[in-house]
């Protein structure tokens, strides 16, 4: 095996490890928040949790892609491209406005306590 090849499989195997840590986040997130009182941080996490999900299955998709890159045609590689660019882009909006909705929550139930 020469180094590009061996370059390139290190590269997808830890494409591979980072989406599926990010899907165990996922899982665990949307499990491990039922255990607090308010429901803000559980649908927070909720929220995050989608978002992480999308952006594992972006990099799945990169990875797949970097593998695939020789056999298919390059009008396909551009739709996978798009295809990963939208996951990444929707991951990363709803990690951003779901995290900004529940700091805004929590800012507001700590009003309302301290008031």
């Amino acid at each position: 095996m020469d180094n590009a090849k061996l370059m390139s499989f290190i590269i997808e195997a830890a494409s591979f490890v980072a989406a599926f840590a990010g899907i165990a986040a996922t899982i665990v997130m949307s499990r491990f928040v039922r255990k607090f009182v308010t429901g803000i941080l559980a649908d927070g996490f909720k929220t995050v949790s989608i978002g992480i999900l999308f952006l594992a299955l972006g990099i799945i998709i990169d990875a797949i892609e970097l593998y695939t890159r020789s056999m298919i045609s390059q009008s396909i590689i551009n739709v996978i491209l798009i295809v990963r660019q939208i996951f990444f882009v929707i991951g990363a909006y709803i990690i951003v406005i779901g995290s900004k909705n529940m700091g805004d929550k929590l800012e507001t139930l700590s009003k309302h306590k301290t008031a």
